[in-house]
Formats: C-alpha cells, structure tokens, sequence
C-alpha cells in the first residue's frame, strides 16, 4: 500500500515535466486564451452591431417621419413655394415667380379632364405609379436609344416638385415612390390632382393653372374652354418652350392631338377611364364656360 502511494507521488511529480504535460498545457493555454479573445470580439460585435443598428433605426424613423409629417402639412395647408420653386429662386434670385392658389373646385373640369389625359390616363385607378406606363416608357426609351419618356404618374410628378431635387439618382427615385404613396394614402385622388395644378410649371417663371390662365388667356382657370384646356395640358411636358399659342408646333400639335384622343376615345377604354371620374361641367356652369377656340 504504502509502495503504491510512493509511486503515485513520483508519478505526479515527474509527469508535469513531461512533455506530454507540457504540451497539454500549452494547448490548454492557447484554446483557453482563443476563446476568451472570441467572447471579447463577441461582445464587441454585439455592442458594435446594437449600436448601429440603433442608430441607422433612428435615422430611418426621423426619415420616415419627416416624409410622414411633410406629407401631412399637404392635408390641409398650401405651401407658399415648392421644392422646385426654391430650386428655381436658387439658381436665378431675380426671377419674380407668379403663384396663386385656387381649390379644385374653381379649376374648369376641361383643364381637369385635359391634364390627367395629358400626364397620367390612369390616375384615378393605380396606387400611385403606374407598372404599364412604367413598362411602356422603358419600351419607348430602348427604341429612342436614350432617356427621353418617363412614366411617372401625376403623383409622383407632385411628389418631385414638392419635395425633391432635380437629379437622376435611385435615391431620388427612391425617395419619390415614397412620397407618391404616402400622399396616395393621407390626401386622396382630388387633393393630389388639386395640389398637381396648383404647383405645376406653365412658363419659365408661371405656376399653378391661375396664373397661366391669366397669362395666356386673361381669364380664370375656371373659365376655359374645351380647346384652351387642351392647348394648357399640352404644353405640361416641356412649359419652358412652349406656350398654347404656338399653333405651328409640331410637338404641340402631336400633344394636342394625344390628348383630344383620350379625351374623347371613339369608345370606352381603360386608358381613359379615369377621365369619367370627372363630374362633366353642370348645365349653368356649362353655359357661363367660354367656347372661345385659343388662337
């Protein structure tokens, strides 16, 4: 008994200094100090990774609130200047912009009709951007060889001049079908179309249908007639070139012709739909309505 206790003491006194100890030991050093390094990467990582994913949570709130909020100023508020209006004061300071406000109401149903044939046939029907007209522009842009039609609804035309710089970016382009939905959502078909009139560009310093109405016609916007509304929508596309009396413009006449075509399809169709949204002008209103023609 006492033989083997001696034995176990040599035993434990000679096997640390083996290398087989040694080399245990080493080995249980290195993974010891590998795993205490991986739990402390680790718990940088997750302090790392919290972090930022908390502050990219709050930058992505804070953005989508400031859409949400600037969206719902539109609800019951007239801006007094648009984002491209800014844009516009910005590169030339002398430029005296005219902008009046009118509700939809006070806005002739011909300019109203003549517009959505103009800029977006479906307004009244997608949710704020149109996946055929997107499809068709893409088509048109192949052909042509380059960037020349877009496809952007009404909405999201507004949501651009509103809230968006001028460039070409997926950023942009991002921000825009964010707003157009948005906006789709919280203000409704009449208020966006409303807010479209109001705001858009009819002359390198006009805004809003009033005062190309006055410009152009001396009259009301409520006032126009079947072919003056037409002659307004058709200049939309390009309203630092070309006014609605150029009646020798060949990009005038093909507009014109686009939109009397959808205004008045020879039966229905889904392209135009949307246009029967538009309550035709009561009898006494009709008859107060000038039929003057526009030079």
């Amino acid at each position: 008994m006492k033989e083997t206790k001696e034995k176990i003491k040599r035993f434990i006194k000679w096997f640390p200094k083996t290398k087989f100890a040694i080399a245990c030991k080493w080995i249980y050093k290195t993974i010891n100090f590998l795993l205490r390094q991986i739990l402390l990467i680790a718990i940088i990582y997750s302090a790392v990774f919290t972090i930022t994913a908390s502050y990219f949570m709050y930058k992505a709130f804070n953005y989508g609130y400031n859409i949400y909020a600037s969206v719902e100023e539109l609800k019951d508020s007239q801006p007094d200047n648009s984002k491209y209006m800014e844009a516009l004061r910005d590169s030339n300071p002398n430029v005296q912009i005219k902008h009046t406000f009118v509700p939809l109401d006070s806005i002739s149903p011909y300019l109203r009709k003549a517009v959505i044939a103009s800029e977006d046939a479906g307004f009244y029907f997608h949710p704020g951007f149109d996946i055929r007209a997107i499809a068709e522009a893409l088509d048109a842009n192949q052909v042509a060889g380059k960037t020349k039609f877009g496809g952007s609804t009404i909405t999201q035309q507004l949501a651009k001049n509103m809230f968006l710089s001028g460039e070409r970016s997926f950023d942009r382009k991002f921000k825009e079908l964010a707003y157009a939905l948005l906006m789709e959502h919280e203000l409704g078909k009449d208020r966006i179309l409303e807010l479209y009139l109001n705001y858009a560009q009819w002359g390198k310093d006009i805004f809003g249908c009033q005062e190309a109405c006055l410009a152009y016609y001396k009259k009301s916007c409520s006032r126009l007639s079947v072919d003056q509304a037409i002659n307004m929508a058709a200049m939309l596309a390009s309203p630092g070139k070309h006014h609605p009396g150029m009646r020798e413009s060949q990009f005038m006449a093909k507009r014109r012709a686009v939109i009397y075509q959808n205004m008045f399809p020879k039966k229905d169709s889904v392209l135009v739909d949307s246009l029967k949204q538009l309550m035709a002008p009561s009898s006494s209103s009709a008859a107060g309505t000038s039929t003057q023609t526009a030079p």
